[in-house]
C-alpha cells in the first residue's frame, strides 16, 4: 500500500520502494504521531502561556522554559522531517509537504524557531521578531482538528464579502458622521472649575467666555463631533 500511495523520488534520492521512506510513511500515518505531535502542540501552548518577557534571563525558570524549548523545536522539526521524506518536499504530486498550506504554516515556525536559537547569542532585533513567530504554535492545533479546520477555511473564503460589508459599513459610519458633526460639533466643550473656589459656580457659567472669565478652563471631550474624521472615530468607539 505505502508503495501505491508515495509517488516521485523524495529529496532526489529516494523513490517509493526506499525502506527508510517507507518507515517514515508508516509513522505518519500511525494515529499515535498525531496524537503525540497534539500532545506536544498543547503542551507548548501553556509554556508561552507561563513565559514572560519580564523574567529574568538569568533565573531558573528561564532556563527551564529554554531548555524545554529547545526540546520542543527538536521535536517540531523530526516530525517536519519525517513528512518530508515520506511524502517529498516539493515534486512529489500534490501530497508533497510544501504544497499543503497548513505544512507551510508548520515549516514557517520550525524555520524560525531553529534560526532564533542558532542565532540566539547575537542581540539582533530581527532574531526576537523570529522568535515571536512561536505564538503561531497553538494554530497547529486547528491542523489537527478537521472541523476547525473548515472552519478557518470557510473563514478565509469569505474574506471578499466581508471586505465588501465593511466598505458599506464605513460607508453608512460616514453619512451618520456628517449628520452627527452638523448637529453636534462643538457642543461638547465644558468647563472645569473644580480648582476654583466660587460656590455654585456651574450655575454662573453659560458658555465659553463666562468659564474663561472666572479662571476655568475650555476644554473638549475626548469623543466629539467637532470634524467628520473625529465624528466617525466617535461613532466607532460607541
Amino acid at each position: 500500500m505505502a508503495r501505491d500511495t508515495l509517488k516521485g523520488m523524495s529529496l532526489f534520492c529516494m523513490d517509493s520502494k526506499n525502506k527508510f521512506r517507507r518507515f517514515c510513511w508508516t509513522t505518519c500515518s500511525n494515529p499515535w504521531f498525531d496524537r503525540i505531535v497534539l500532545l506536544l502542540i498543547t503542551i507548548s501552548t501553556i509554556l508561552l502561556a507561563v513565559d514572560s518577557p519580564l523574567d529574568d534571563p538569568t533565573s531558573k525558570k528561564r532556563a527551564i522554559l529554554d531548555y524545554i524549548d529547545y526540546g520542543m523545536s527538536l521535536a517540531f522539526t523530526l516530525e517536519m522531517l519525517t513528512k518530508i521524506v515520506a511524502f517529498g518536499f516539493l515534486f512529489c504530486g500534490p501530497s508533497s509537504y510544501i504544497k499543503n498550506g497548513w505544512n507551510i504554516l508548520d515549516f514557517i515556525i520550525v524555520a524560525a524557531s531553529l534560526f532564533s536559537i542558532a542565532f540566539s547569542e547575537y542581540n539582533i532585533s530581527f532574531l526576537k521578531a523570529l522568535r515571536m513567530l512561536r505564538i503561531l504554535r497553538p494554530l497547529r492545533l486547528i491542523s489537527r482538528n478537521k472541523g476547525l479546520k473548515l472552519s478557518i477555511t470557510s473563514l478565509i473564503n469569505s474574506i471578499p464579502s466581508i471586505v465588501n460589508l465593511m466598505v458599506i459599513v464605513t460607508f453608512c459610519i460616514f453619512l451618520l458622521a456628517i449628520l452627527g458633526t452638523t448637529l453636534f460639533g462643538g457642543k461638547f466643550y465644558t468647563c472645569h472649575n473644580e480648582h476654583i473656589p466660587i460656590p455654585n459656580l456651574g450655575d454662573l457659567v453659560k458658555d465659553k467666555w463666562d468659564c474663561l472669565n472666572y479662571g476655568g478652563d475650555w476644554l473638549n471631550q475626548d469623543m466629539n463631533f467637532d470634524t467628520t474624521l473625529m465624528s466617525m472615530l466617535t461613532l466607532a468607539c460607541i
